[in-house]
């Protein structure tokens, strides 16, 4: 299966079972990765990658959601979907 598709179809169901929240972020924050997982493929952001870190509302930097640019661009895309999840949808 293409990444792409994979990672689509893992943010669709971290999102149908509450492992990722729906939302569109507001702010993020970005810089080379630290070796953290991220939190859609599970996969570490290394050094040489760039991470995408979405807070928690209350939280600061080092905190919330962790993203490889990819697998954040595939939950945005399917946080627009209309779709339910655990924030609401229809």
């Amino acid at each position: 299966m293409p990444r792409g598709l994979y990672l689509q179809r893992t943010a669709r169901e971290s999102l149908a079972n509450g492992r990722l929240p729906r939302v569109h972020s507001q702010c993020i924050w970005g810089g080379y990765g630290r070796g953290d997982l991220c939190s859609l493929c599970g996969e570490p952001i290394h050094a040489t990658e760039v991470e995408f870190e979405v807070p928690e509302p209350e939280d600061g930097p080092g905190t919330g959601l962790k993203f490889h640019i990819t697998c954040y661009a595939a939950w945005q895309l399917e946080c627009g979907d209309e779709g339910p999840g655990p924030a609401g949808g229809t």
